[in-house]
């Protein structure tokens, strides 16, 4: 039975070695050494390693989301609004989902490269001219979304990334891109690598390759500065020559460094992690030097008490690293690693799961806004496509048919001319409550975007039927007098409907169902407004009804 003496994991080792060294060891002792130091520096390596992977991991699915976001907003941007810059500069306020992804920039900008057409937050510091900017070049010349190298944006002078998006009309002429600016160091963004170390002295270095220049590091003021010259650094040199992984590598100081090196996909970046080896198996050194000092004195039997003692004793840090590596492999997948002990192992593993929560928590919330409209909080475009397509696949099985209702109000943007955006946005607020009260709780209301509302009625036998139902519900819901105040508003809507029957499931897409709902939208429209209309082909005239 082994005694528990005290609860540091160092204290436990000493106190073992202490008492064996009563009885002796032969030279065994030095094949047991031989194994302890391997096993030890291969769980060392492998935390760094698995700590390198999950945040190059994290920083790569942040890129990935900024990216996805502006090219889904650039998809959406009316063409007409380029002739109007004041309606253009009110629609990318709008655009509040996306603002928290860009903090420092938000730019609509022409294709002869400035000033902008349009931009949030309006800095007086914005540059005039953009023709110089490589990400302006890049769009210019690929017409293809562009991930910039870090730099420093010139409108607050912060190391910051650029994600540029090229913007056409229906003939494929283009009209301008839509840039977004981000600090490099915003929370929930890089700010990971910033003032954080593997151990106390190693160091963190994002940089980018194919530009030679540092992203960021734990140390603040190299954000966004050249990497040294080729042959200064051994460690850097290795890396852009490909090599990936964990390894001990000799700076150019003659000392050896565990390093780490993984790949962060989408901007084609690197992270090293690196680590000075003597602080790295500082442990490992420590053990050895205390078993070779007793080799001469202790016996076999002490060897094997030994043995089993220190197995037992790092039985945790053992099971911890295994968990840990094969979450970074991808063999498991990730969740809270459980604490057996009360030492070192347990604050590593509390640490591995406070990080790993707060990762999840910011994944979350991106996940949410990637989904759902941040003013309503319904499901988004994005949300409602993939309802649509899922509702698509289905219907050949359940052999029902499906209905689609576009909404679009109609005198909104009176109301937003006339008592300004926050009442706006209140009035769009009650007018999804009452959208999402007039529906059971099997169909989908959500917002398109500004006043636009697509409702997905669960299949039916007879799907005409509910819907012109839910249209004529969704009426007189908003011929109600909204109260916002002092003022009593009524906002009524035009609903285009589509039915897909259950033999077209295969041969119609969500956004074609989504386009044939809007033209019945703007039959509707012409037919009077406040009224809905039932999408029927070109040849063929729509039934249209009004309340």
């Amino acid at each position: 039975m082994i005694l528990h003496f005290g609860s540091s994991l160092k204290t436990r080792i000493a106190v073992v070695a202490g008492l064996l060294l009563l009885a002796g060891i032969t030279l065994i002792s030095l094949f047991a050494t031989k194994i302890l130091h391997d096993d030890m520096q291969d769980l060392v390596s492998q935390q760094q390693l698995t700590a390198a992977n999950y945040i190059a991991r994290d920083i790569d699915g942040k890129i990935t989301l900024r990216r996805e976001s502006l090219k889904r907003v650039a998809l959406n941007m009316p063409p007409a609004l380029f002739t109007n810059p004041a309606a253009l500069q009110i629609w990318l306020e709008d655009r509040k989902a996306i603002h928290t992804l860009f903090p420092i920039g938000l730019m609509v900008i022409p294709p002869d490269g400035g000033p902008t057409l349009a931009d949030t937050p309006h800095l007086k510091t914005r540059p005039k001219s953009f023709t110089d900017r490589d990400w302006f070049i890049d769009v210019i010349a690929s017409r293809e979304t562009v991930v910039s190298k870090p730099l420093i944006a010139r409108a607050t002078q912060e190391p910051a990334l650029v994600v540029a998006v090229p913007i056409f009309d229906p003939q494929n002429n283009l009209l301008g891109i839509l840039a977004g600016v981000t600090p490099l160091a915003t929370p929930g963004f890089l700010d990971l690598i910033q003032g954080v170390r593997p151990g106390t002295q190693g160091s963190y270095q994002l940089i980018s390759p194919r530009h030679r220049i540092y992203a960021l590091t734990s140390e603040k003021s190299t954000a966004v500065t050249p990497l040294p010259d080729t042959g200064k650094d051994p460690i850097i040199d290795q890396a852009i020559n490909g090599m990936r992984g964990i390894r001990i590598i000799t700076n150019a100081a003659g000392e050896e460094e565990l390093v780490a090196i993984v790949g962060v996909p989408q901007p084609r970046w690197l992270l090293i992690a690196r680590q000075p080896g003597k602080e790295a198996f500082a442990t490992v050194a420590n053990t050895l030097r205390n078993l070779l000092l007793i080799t001469a004195l202790l016996a076999l039997p002490i060897v094997v008490m030994l043995l089993a003692a220190l197995s037992r004793l790092l039985q945790p840090l053992a099971t911890l690293a295994g968990e840990l590596h094969s979450m970074a492999e991808g063999t498991r997948p990730m969740h809270p690693v459980e604490a057996r002990s009360a030492d070192e192992v347990a604050d590593v593993a509390n640490s591995f799961n406070r990080l790993q929560g707060k990762l999840q928590e910011q994944e979350y919330r991106l996940a949410e806004m990637a989904h759902h409209d941040v003013l309503t909080g319904l499901p988004n475009r994005l949300l409602l496509t993939d309802r649509l397509e899922n509702g698509l696949k289905q219907m050949p099985r359940i052999q029902h048919s499906m209905a689609v209702l576009f909404l679009d109000l109609d005198g909104f943007k009176t109301v937003n001319d006339n008592h300004g955006h926050q009442v706006g946005d209140l009035l769009l607020i009650e007018i999804a409550r009452r959208l999402s009260d007039s529906v059971r709780t099997a169909d989908t209301v959500g917002r398109l975007g500004g006043d636009e509302f697509l409702i997905i009625l669960s299949p039916a036998d007879n799907p005409l039927e509910a819907a012109e139902r839910v249209a004529e519900t969704c009426l007189h819901a908003l011929a109600q007098p909204i109260i916002i105040g002092d003022l009593a508003l009524t906002v009524t809507t035009s609903i285009g409907i589509v039915i897909c029957e259950k033999q077209q499931a295969e041969s119609v897409t969500a956004s074609q169902l989504m386009s044939q709902a809007d033209v019945a939208m703007y039959r509707a429209k012409a037919a009077g407004r406040n009224r809905y209309a039932v999408y029927a082909a070109p040849s063929l005239p729509a039934n249209n009804k009004n309340v």
